[in-house]
């Protein structure tokens, strides 16, 4: 250690930093990727078999065919073991894995357990949020955060449509103004995964049930645009600050093109599209900015085939569509270029 004091001292760069960040590279998991993705799917379908093995054994052994408070509190200890887990032992894909698979089973084990004898799934939701809360606060799994949080997220959309005895559409304009604040203003502990869920799984959801059944929205999808044109606005505001006069009104000028796309010309899923493609820009995400473009083109594709009209009626409509998202296109990236080259 002694050279590395030396090294350090003549380089000027502290040695204790560079210690830990020997230590934290000597316990990382080098393994390649496929050998990662090899191990985690055998760690899943270990914890799956396992389970599945608790559940019979219960069946049989106990005589419990229906979750109860016993399933309750197995899932409860299952959680904080795998918790434990993660804190000991975080590194290596097949462990970390399996404890993220063994946390989830024991949310959905907890949630059940206590909620189906009471036949409330606002109890399930109600549940799940001390789990969730969990995740967050472990910060050793980022794969664990996101799956929890959208668990707790989907309990509360069922709970919501079976309130209201209609599949609810457009919810996902309730949860993004919460999503788009946790990305833009993080908190002390890393809650991306959370926001992440807030802002893509709701409209996932959307998708996977309006294959199957049609949706009911509320006033036509005006409440839902309202709110998303309120988290336009205020992207456009904050894109702003960074803008000299010029590139100002450029982007002043695609948001508005943008909002009367999304007012006027775009179902409410594109507009949770551009949005997500707004956000996505503020913050240089391309992961976002790929799930917005795929959210265009499927909301646009599905409004065209749904729409009831003439032919010669869509194609104006989607024209006219495709004339203001390209003016809004060029406009930002105009914007963009001024400002890169300042």
């Amino acid at each position: 250690m002694s050279g590395l004091n030396e090294f350090c001292a003549r380089i000027g760069i502290d040695a204790a930093a560079v210690r830990q960040a020997l230590a934290a590279r000597a316990g990382a998991d080098d393994a390649p990727w496929y050998m990662q993705a090899v191990l985690g799917i055998g760690a899943w379908v270990t914890a799956i078999a396992s389970l599945f093995f608790v559940g019979v054994m219960m069946d049989l052994v106990l005589d419990i065919d229906e979750p109860n408070a016993v399933v309750a509190l197995i899932g409860i200890v299952l959680f904080a073991f795998s918790l434990r887990l993660l804190h000991r032992k975080a590194d290596g894909a097949f462990t970390g894995h399996m404890a993220v698979a063994f946390a989830v089973a024991g949310t959905l084990l907890a949630a059940a357990g206590i909620a189906f004898p009471l036949e409330s799934l606002w109890v399930a939701v109600l549940v799940t949020l001390p789990f969730a809360a969990a995740t967050i606060w472990q910060q050793r799994s980022i794969l664990l955060q996101f799956l929890v949080v959208s668990i707790a997220l989907i309990l509360a959309i069922v709970a919501a449509w079976h309130r209201w005895d209609h599949m609810i559409t457009d919810l996902a304009a309730v949860t993004m103004p919460i999503g788009v604040a946790l990305l833009l203003y993080p908190p002390r502990l890393d809650v991306r995964p959370a926001a992440f869920a807030l802002l893509v799984v709701p409209q996932g959801v959307e998708l996977l049930i309006t294959t199957f059944e049609q949706g009911w929205t509320l006033w036509h999808g005006w409440p839902a645009k309202a709110a998303l044109l309120i988290v336009f606005g205020f992207l456009i505001a904050l894109n702003l600050r960074r803008m000299a006069d010029g590139q100002r009104r450029l982007m002043v000028l695609a948001g508005v093109a943008a909002a009367i796309a999304v007012a006027l010309l775009l179902p409410t899923g594109a507009a949770v599209g551009l949005v997500l493609m707004l956000l996505a820009y503020t913050l240089g995400s391309r992961s976002l900015a790929i799930i917005g473009a795929l959210a265009e083109i499927y909301f646009i594709g599905q409004f065209y085939a749904d729409f009831q009209s003439t032919l010669l009626t869509k194609s104006i409509i989607l024209m006219v569509a495709g004339a203001v998202l390209l003016l809004c296109y060029g406009l930002l990236a105009m914007a963009t270029r001024t400002w890169r080259q300042a």
